[in-house]
């Protein structure tokens, strides 16, 4: 069928690549883009007539890929900081005797006879 090895190698790594966006990892969406640059570039080289709509819509897939890892990590850091500006000021630390004790009942009202 004309696959080879290093098209299994290819599909691993995008398969990898993949994963690790889908994490949010912005190191392997960077990386991925660049891989599939560096392979389009090899086939314009090695097969001249140019590059087809398919590989357009691919890069473009990519790019945003890009765009949204980056933008998960901008949306978190504001989330982070939206929460940190929100939370109650720590409250004042009240040292008490700890104890195992049943609490003592409640006084009895002062108009009933004991």
């Amino acid at each position: 069928m004309g696959i080879g090895a290093s098209a299994l190698v290819d599909a691993a790594l995008f398969g990898v690549v993949a994963w690790r966006v889908w994490c949010g990892s912005r190191w392997f969406a960077i990386g991925g883009l660049s891989l599939y640059v560096l392979e389009v570039l090899y086939n314009v080289v090695k097969h001249p007539p140019g590059v087809g709509i398919l590989t357009v819509i691919i890069m473009l897939a990519l790019i945003n890929g890009v765009r949204g890892t980056f933008g998960l990590h901008k949306f978190e850091e504001m989330k982070k900081q939206e929460h940190m500006m929100h939370q109650p000021p720590p409250m004042a630390y009240q040292a008490a005797m700890p104890t195992t004790s049943v609490p003592p009942p409640p006084p009895l009202p002062p108009d009933q006879p004991k």
